[in-house]
């Protein structure tokens, strides 16, 4: 005869309780306060192996069914950042380089073309000796 879900003394003795779901024990576990979960699973054999009849936990220790682990879900704001960091040094890029294109452009002198006129060279005179 399979005992019914419940609250059972925990077959590993790492914890008070072990909550057995009619088939198997779960990794819902107690030590007299909160529910909370085991990290490490039981070994298969001893997963399997159903509770002692008369372990149950004490009525003051029981708890309906496990206690569900919370599940939270939120959004990482690490992408967002992400998001935020690479406009920002778009925007910085495009300004170095409109200020890179601007400097460039102030210079007027086309040394293309040579000068409009030219002077001849001033003659010397040897010195006299």
């Amino acid at each position: 005869m399979a005992l019914p879900a419940d609250w059972y003394r925990d077959p590993s003795g790492r914890y008070h309780h072990r909550y057995w779901d009619g088939y198997q024990w779960t990794n819902q576990v107690s030590s007299g306060g909160p529910s909370a979960i085991d990290p490490n699973p039981l070994d298969a054999t001893v997963a399997s192996t159903p509770p002692a009849p008369g372990s149950q936990a004490a009525p003051i220790a029981r708890q309906a069914e496990p206690a569900q682990p919370a599940v939270q879900v939120s959004q990482s704001s690490s992408m967002g950042l992400g998001v935020l960091l690479g406009v920002l040094i778009a925007v910085i890029a495009v300004i170095v380089l409109v200020a890179i294109l601007l400097s460039g452009s102030d210079d007027t002198t086309d040394t293309t073309e040579p000068p409009a006129t030219t002077e001849a060279p001033a003659t010397t005179e040897a010195p006299e000796e």
